[in-house]
């Protein structure tokens, strides 16, 4: 297999058929919706790229895309998950996003690559908020986040009781879980 310049490959490159032989085949791995060549390191910026591919520009990917894209869940949600900023609350509906209006400060956003995403500590707020069953496969996802931030559960608490954003008592009452759940061992991965 000759060596392509992109760092992804999809539907528009060679037809999908194709690109899942060469997965079976080991040339390629799945990234989201796209394909990477087995020589192309996995990581967030890749994750990035394959989340810019199926979402608009102007979003931010937050909720599970933006745990997929630091690496704490395996795949991403099957409908990317983004914050609308505020210039562009009211103009967007439609099926191909899941969009929430979510006010980001300064500090709440990183840029991956071509993507704005929200960072492990706004992530880990987001999905601990999320009214819902909250297992430990989600509390683990949490501890996760909250490594990757460097800030440990009882910090977190601190962030939680300061903020005044909705959901943050029903945060506070999971942060226990989020505390008892334990991560693998380093060299380990959580992919």
């Amino acid at each position: 297999m000759t060596s392509v310049s992109a760092p992804l490959l999809d539907a528009s490159v060679l037809p999908m058929v194709e690109l899942l032989a060469l997965c079976l085949d080991g040339h390629l791995y799945r990234v989201g919706d796209a394909f990477a060549t087995a020589e192309t390191p996995d990581g967030p910026e890749l994750r990035a790229h394959a989340f810019a591919l199926s979402a608009p520009t102007w979003t931010v990917a937050d909720r599970g895309s933006a745990a997929w894209i630091h690496g704490t869940r395996s795949s991403p949600p099957p409908i990317p998950q983004v914050c609308v900023p505020s210039k562009r609350r009211g103009r967007v509906s439609s099926p191909m996003i899941d969009a929430c209006h979510r006010t980001l400060e300064a500090d709440d956003s990183v840029v991956l690559g071509p993507t704005r995403v929200t960072t492990p500590l706004r992530t880990a707020v987001d999905l601990i908020s999320v009214p819902g069953a909250f297992d430990a496969c989600h509390a683990l996802e949490v501890r996760h986040l909250l490594a990757l931030a460097d800030v440990t559960p009882a910090e977190f608490d601190d962030h939680l009781r300061a903020s005044r954003r909705k959901g943050c008592a029903l945060a506070r009452s999971r942060v226990p879980t989020v505390a008892r759940a334990t991560l693998p061992s380093a060299g380990v991965s959580l992919r």
